[in-house]
């Protein structure tokens, strides 16, 4: 089975949290599937919450802007996210900057201090698979515009204080796994079951986990999560859900 793959990078990202507190704004530690498939619609020309909204106000709700374009016309997309963090992790900092526009604060003068905290140098190795469940319009559009390195609007890592790097775009082939030791990509932990000890790579363990947006609520179009693991320990079991392919010398999930 063929699959589309890519190196997707950038100087910071920040994926904001809706459970913000007074002080600092912080990020999830991973692009989750909403933010890359608006960063895919953005290659691709598909409209945001912004154009949602102004079809809404203009036309009333119907199905046809219940959620965002983007997320309508691709999240039947099967993606697999591979960081290539220090165990998973990428490095987190606060950064604090003025927002000196002068309706962001009822403060005198009009200054809001802003901090928020970015992801430092993310990596992560992209695989996107269409089950069949996408329209093949859509893919293949996709697929020449990656490929073609073309895109209708700038992407970017969460906001456009961070704009995207995608390199070494290619196609590459899926095959089956007869047992799945261990999976290098981020996974639902409800899929896996651990063995008591020992990792499949046979180095020091590391485990890290985060509930993170899986989907858009149909009627607020708020976040739903699920939570999702990224280790090294060894797999015992799998659950019947679980679509796991073996592609460039790595087991990969796709959720």
């Amino acid at each position: 089975m063929e699959a589309i793959a890519f190196e997707l990078k950038g100087r910071t990202a920040f994926f904001k949290k809706p459970d913000v507190n007074a002080n600092v704004y912080f990020t999830y530690s991973h692009i989750h599937k909403i933010a890359l498939y608006g960063l895919l619609g953005a290659i691709i020309g598909a409209g945001g919450y912004t154009q949602q909204q102004k079809s809404i106000t203009e036309e009333g709700s119907s199905t046809f802007n219940q959620y965002p374009e983007f997320y309508q016309l691709l999240n039947k997309l099967k993606v697999s996210i591979v960081p290539h963090g220090d165990r998973g992790y990428f490095l987190k900092k606060i950064q604090v900057f003025n927002n000196t526009v002068g309706y962001a604060s009822k403060e005198v003068g009009g200054n809001l201090i802003v901090r928020e905290q970015w992801l430092e140098k993310p990596h992560w190795t992209i695989y996107l698979w269409n089950d069949g469940s996408l329209e093949e319009e859509t893919y293949n559009k996709l697929k020449n515009y990656l490929i073609s390195s073309t895109c209708k609007y700038v992407p970017y890592l969460g906001k456009n204080d961070h704009p995207a790097t995608i390199e070494h775009v290619r196609l590459v082939e899926l095959e089956e796994v007869d047992e799945v030791c261990g999976i290098e990509s981020l996974v639902y932990s409800k899929d896996i079951f651990f063995s008591a000890r020992g990792t499949y790579d046979n180095n020091p363990i590391y485990f890290f986990q985060e509930y993170i947006p899986i989907q858009l609520n149909p009627e607020l179009n708020y976040y739903e999560f699920d939570e999702i693991v990224h280790t090294n320990r060894k797999i015992k079991q799998t659950s019947s859900t679980l679509f796991a392919f073996q592609t460039e010398g790595r087991v990969i999930a796709f959720i």
